[in-house]
């Protein structure tokens, strides 16, 4: 079964502590690459989450956006009373020493730092924030890998269809080529006994059978259409398997375009040159698909 490496997983979930939401999202890429975009309150679970998402691909870019939204009595912000007298205390006696008439309002003792102090979330909070987490991830994971299941079965069909298209030009290449065998031999008898016949020789029929035996063995695509045969029985076989099968079809796709171009070069008939060409372009069809395969 073939995955996608393109997909996109999306949960939201909502709690007493506030709002949770995972995205993720990834392309194709040679190697498995991941993103992570964790809010700085969750920063101490970017390794382990990294590590759980590389277990759930092979090979892919996947980008995983977490977003945290804190209730309003998780965040509010309170006044450290204690810091604040002192910063009050230390101004009113420089003021005083230094003869100025106010030492300032109080509203404006607030921006300095360590004056108001920003709720973070309790510990049992944080807890419940992590499973919550897990799960919200978990979701969002099976929605993405359900996209790229789907995908995959979509580029399976379609790969499955240029693999019978290119079967196709194969079998008409196999019909063609016995006729084309022995017409270019024909011609070529034909051609040399009209040079001898100019030259007043005479045609060595023993030898020109010989060597016709010799040319015909480099002409036959016997091999290669079998060779071709075996690659799509073995491309068909990796693509019922589970798991990263992308690099292995690539490589069978390359072995299969290295065979039909050895049968472009040994055959001269303008018919199977052209399914040599229409082969190759389903070829490069395949090739196009498969770099979307994990």
């Amino acid at each position: 079964m073939l995955i996608s490496m393109t997909g996109f997983g999306r949960c939201q979930k909502s709690a007493t502590w506030g709002n949770l939401s995972v995205e993720i999202s990834s392309v194709n890429h040679r190697f498995q690459e991941v993103s992570l975009r964790l809010p700085r309150e969750l920063g101490g679970w970017e390794i382990p989450l990294d590590r759980q998402i590389r277990q759930s691909f092979n090979r892919g870019k996947a980008e995983v956006r977490v977003a945290v939204s804190w209730a309003p009595t998780l965040r509010a912000a309170s006044v450290r009373e204690d810091v604040l007298e002192k910063y009050v205390r230390s101004v009113a006696a420089v003021g005083e020493k230094l003869r100025f008439p106010r030492s300032g309002e109080l509203e404006s003792y607030l921006g300095l730092p360590g004056v108001l102090e920003t709720g973070e979330p309790q510990e049992k909070v944080r807890e419940q924030l992590e499973f919550d987490l897990q799960e919200t991830l978990k979701a969002a994971m099976e929605s993405w890998q359900a996209m790229r299941r789907n995908e995959g079965k979509h580029m399976e069909e379609d790969l499955l269809g240029h693999l019978a298209s290119y079967r196709g030009r194969l079998d008409e290449i196999r019909s063609l080529w016995p006729g084309a065998r022995d017409e270019a031999l024909r011609s070529m008898g034909t051609r040399l006994q009209a040079l001898l016949d100019q030259g007043g020789w005479r045609l060595d029929e023993a030898r020109f059978a010989q060597e016709a035996a010799v040319l015909a063995d480099r002409w036959d695509v016997a091999e290669e259409l079998s060779r071709s045969e075996s690659h799509m029985a073995q491309f068909r076989s990796v693509m019922a398997e589970d798991g990263g099968v992308g690099r292995k079809l690539d490589f069978l796709v390359q072995e299969m375009n290295r065979e039909i171009n050895t049968m472009g070069s040994k055959v001269s008939d303008g018919r199977i040159r052209w399914l040599v060409v229409e082969a190759k372009a389903d070829l490069e069809r395949m090739r196009e698909q498969i770099q979307n395969v994990e």
